[in-house]
């Protein structure tokens, strides 16, 4: 294993400043193709947001209320189930396993064994070919920023002499919250809202939007806001004017004066890129609050600083990290002009029904004549009608007989959602779709089944109905 040596000044060709998903990526592949290559991480271990904070131990939570959720309902399946208390601290435990599981992937060890230098704590650069951590100066040929992003707290009044929740202590909670308060009813508010719920809180959701999930279609979000209603969830839409907190109760203030109260509550508004303390003034990078500004290839304003992940303010989401990694490989390590696309990115929310979006919305296809906007309901899919699943809907957006658009809720959206994006980026016909032939009884015919209600609104129409009746007429 190859250790940093104890001197003051060392030399690379790539130094990655962020061991969160992109950051890995790209120190991993360069590594292993030969590059001296130094890792630099804040935290003692790398993984970043995702494993730590994020996708991981949300996936594990919710896990947990899925569990949950199968005993309340093992009646409606013929099974009697009673249930205790739920226990955080053996869902802890349960949230620990996974993240510890997959940290191996992300340890210290195996990427000293790959070739890289780490370093622990915070890089600054001193000008655009050196940094500093510490006591310790690197220089490199090309750098990589790839700090992330962190929870986004609002200038509410109040609310920093209030003792809240943000995505880095929600997960090891000692005891399960009684009324959860959560601020915020984007992926990660309705998740949690669920998830805790489901678990045995009482939890109310506020949002400032006229909906849930204000960034998917709109027919998605009210099918979500329904659900979350049937499970008693307390949603609230208005501005948060205060918060407020007296012994171990918060509350919140809308600006109607409408006032909820809670034992815990979480802050789950949104993120904001990591880009102070980094002296990136020094290094000529241009950035905002907004991220760092890349182009295409993933540069910054300084060709040889490149930026990936969250830190660039552009759709914070795990996959869209390793991807603009991918970006900066081709450019920064092989010299190929890759450039980023951002078009055919799917998004996934994980609540149950998920929720599953990629390519264009319901409302540009609305101002395109060219556009048309087929639906199909998972109540006339076999296997969700097995299953006891089949609340959700597969709504395709077609432009001239081929894929422009995909959202759905539904069981399994997250899954189904990957074979739409393709035949979106490959500019597929619809009618791929419908001749490829798809398992029975499987949730991925609902992808068909969908396709497959394009042709049959066109086949089915008044004018072929005529055409049809007028050519019967002559046919023997």
């Amino acid at each position: 294993m190859t250790e940093a040596p104890n001197k003051s000044m060392h030399t690379y060709d790539l130094a990655v400043i962020g061991g969160g998903a992109g950051g890995l990526v790209v120190a991993s592949v360069a590594a292993q193709l030969g590059l001296r290559v130094a890792l630099v991480e804040k935290e003692k271990q790398l993984g970043g947001d995702c494993l730590h904070f994020g996708c991981v131990p949300s996936k594990s939570l919710l896990r947990s209320a899925h569990v949950a959720h199968l005993a309340d309902e093992a009646r409606d399946y013929g099974i009697e189930v009673t249930r205790s208390a739920t226990d955080m601290q053996r869902v802890n435990a349960c949230i620990r396993r996974a993240i510890d599981r997959i940290q191996q992937h992300d340890s210290h060890e195996r990427f000293r064994e790959l070739g890289c230098e780490i370093f622990t704590g915070t890089a600054r650069f001193v000008d655009a070919n050196r940094i500093r951590v510490g006591d310790i100066e690197i220089r490199a040929r090309r750098y990589v920023i790839a700090t992330g992003s962190s929870a986004w707290i609002p200038a509410i009044e109040g609310l920093q002499s209030v003792d809240y929740l943000t995505n880095e202590d929600m997960f090891s909670l000692a005891a399960l919250p009684e009324h959860l308060l959560v601020l915020g009813a984007g992926p990660v508010g309705v998740e949690m809202a669920q998830a805790y719920a489901r678990l045995g809180s009482r939890v109310s959701l506020i949002e400032l939007a006229d909906r849930v999930l204000p960034q998917f279609d709109r027919d998605i979000s009210r099918m979500l806001k329904q659900q979350l209603l049937s499970e008693d969830i307390n949603i609230v839409h208005g501005e948060t004017r205060l918060v407020s907190q007296q012994g171990e109760t918060r509350t919140v203030v809308l600006d109607d004066g409408r006032s909820l109260s809670g034992d815990q509550l979480l802050v789950a508004i949104g993120r904001r890129p990591v880009v102070t303390g980094l002296g990136l003034e020094q290094a000529g990078v241009d950035y905002t609050e907004k991220g760092i500004r890349v182009n295409a290839r993933m540069q910054t304003s300084r060709r040889h600083i490149y930026a990936c992940g969250d830190v660039t303010g552009q759709m914070p989401l795990t996959h869209v990290a390793e991807q603009q990694a991918g970006v900066i490989i081709a450019n920064a390590l092989f010299r190929l002009p890759k450039r980023m696309d951002y078009r055919v990115i799917p998004a996934v929310v994980y609540t149950e029904p998920e929720c599953a979006q990629v390519g264009m919305q319901a409302d540009e296809a609305v101002q395109d004549a060219s556009v048309k906007v087929v639906q199909f309901d998972m109540k006339q899919l076999d296997r969700a009608i097995t299953d006891n699943t089949d609340h959700g809907v597969m709504k395709l957006i077609v432009r001239k007989g081929r894929l422009a658009g995909a959202h759905a809720i539904g069981h399994h959206a997250g899954e189904l959602i990957h074979e739409l994006a393709l035949a979106i980026r490959e500019n597929m016909k619809l009618s791929k779709i419908t001749t490829l032939v798809h398992a029975y009884p499987s949730y991925s015919q609902l992808n068909r089944r969908a396709a497959s209600q394009y042709y049959r609104d066109s086949l089915f129409s008044p004018v072929t109905a005529n055409l049809v009746k007028v050519l019967s007429r002559w046919l023997p």
